[in-house]
């Protein structure tokens, strides 16, 4: 089967190194999203100003820290910490930090290692880790001494977070602020600024009739429609999939995949009239751009595609590796003549795509 794929089409093409341009640019009257490395960590700000910091995981699929912050006076803020089911502490340089059960809840969803989130949604626990975290080198997620072969993922560099921490008060006006994560001030709470606005999707979907000639309206658009996206190499048959979708009382969407890889493939996507399949045209899909400051036409087709008759949203995913676990997930709502934007997450780092930070949310639209 002969397709490439640039894996991250637009956000990986350079992603923005500074707080500068994301300030003075605009996408859709949004402040350009922004994800920058600080040594073991990572901080990611979206379009709406939501950031979330993590570590940098680079061998196993975890994030064994986790923290996520909206914008505005009222944001939400949860720091998550993955941790053995009977760990009620962790250990900053060695000294205990307890995780006292008042203010420290469980997530209920166990890992795949009988490890899960032990988290907190209170700010003035957040700053306290984060006031005794500061000035650390390392965090510790079991009890001292760790052996070699615990070593791999029980001890997190805290080298970076600071910045990182920094960062993300700058980004949602919160320098020397009461509500500041790292450098907490005398500045009220209401100072803080608004979670940005820009153009809206306002999409009231309707689930429409079935289709009644759903595999021959396919069929008939793939003819219709050849491509080089499905064509085999030599001595492979050639393999594709073919599914048809009502999209309104008069369009369909006739998705083509090719026969995947070991775990994903790519998809060509046609719009097409339900009695006319010789109209067919191709979707064309926005993605975001951060090297440009805008949404761009992507350059393929989506991988591992799919849509959702139930919520009339079409989805996207892409894995760089099974096992690590880095990849991209976006969605899209039609309009009634083309596919929107509405969420999209991205991480360059190894992590469960559940976990995958956001980069574009459109406000109304569930970004995971």
């Amino acid at each position: 089967m002969q397709f490439t794929k640039n894996l991250f089409f637009g956000v990986a093409l350079a992603l923005l190194s500074g707080n500068a341009l994301a300030a003075e640019a605009k996408i859709l009257g949004y402040p350009v999203p922004v994800q920058k490395d600080f040594k073991g960590w990572q901080v990611t700000c979206n379009n709406l100003n939501t950031c979330q910091l993590n570590n940098y995981a680079d061998r196993f699929s975890y994030l064994y820290v986790i923290l996520k912050r909206d914008a505005g006076v009222s944001g939400k803020v949860s720091l998550s910490l993955l941790l053995k089911p009977d760990q009620h502490v962790v250990y900053l340089d060695g000294a205990p930090f307890p995780l006292d059960a008042a203010d420290w809840q469980v997530d209920s969803e166990l890992d795949s290692d009988g490890k899960f989130y032990r988290y907190t949604t209170r700010l003035e626990v957040i700053q306290r880790f984060i006031q005794a975290a500061r000035n650390a080198q390392q965090l510790t997620l079991v009890e001292p001494p760790v052996v070699q072969d615990e070593a791999d993922g029980a001890v997190v560099s805290l080298s970076g977070l600071s910045a990182a921490l920094l960062l993300a008060d700058e980004r949602q006006g919160r320098l020397k602020n009461r509500s500041a994560l790292l450098n907490i001030g005398e500045g009220d709470v209401s100072q803080v600024p608004p979670v940005p606005t820009g153009q809206r999707v306002d999409i009231t979907y309707h689930q429409p009739e079935p289709l009644s000639n759903g595999d021959a309206l396919a069929a008939a658009v793939s003819k219709a429609h050849q491509s080089v996206l499905c064509e085999p190499d030599e001595g492979e048959k050639s393999s594709e999939k073919l599914e048809a979708f009502p999209l309104s009382g008069k369009l369909a969407l006739v998705m083509r995949e090719c026969s995947p890889g070991a775990y994903q493939g790519a998809s060509d996507l046609f719009i097409t009239p339900r009695s006319n399949p010789q109209a067919a045209k191709p979707v064309k899909l926005l993605a975001l751009s951060i090297s440009n400051a805008a949404l761009v036409e992507m350059e393929e087709g989506p991988m591992n595609a799919d849509y959702d008759p139930q919520t009339g949203l079409l989805s996207h995913t892409v894995y760089v590796g099974s096992v690590c676990g880095s990849g991209e997930r976006a969605k899209w709502a039609f309009d009634g003549k083309a596919f929107q934007l509405v969420s999209e997450q991205f991480s360059n780092v190894c992590g469960q795509s559940k976990y995958w930070p956001s980069v574009w949310a459109m406000p109304g639209y569930p970004t995971e």
